[in-house]
């Protein structure tokens, strides 16, 4: 079986506040999941000034976590 990323949030901010916490609210929800399975890692994709996406990657080693920007 090979790994695909799965997407787990996707994330279009209103303001500092709200990313900061919906952020970093996905990344733990994230984090959990990638232990869970011990094979992957965190992909945070910036896709714009206040959209974000987070996914679990196999091309992330497990505990680990990239930031990537997209724009």
């Amino acid at each position: 079986m090979i790994d695909q990323p799965q997407l787990l949030a996707t994330i279009t901010a209103t303001s500092k506040t709200t990313m900061d916490r919906d952020l970093g609210a996905a990344i733990e929800a994230a984090e959990q999941l990638a232990c869970d399975e011990g094979r992957r890692g965190i992909l945070v994709r910036r896709l714009g000034y206040a959209s974000y996406t987070v996914e679990l990657s196999p091309d992330v080693p497990y505990g680990i976590t990239y930031e990537k920007q997209e724009f």
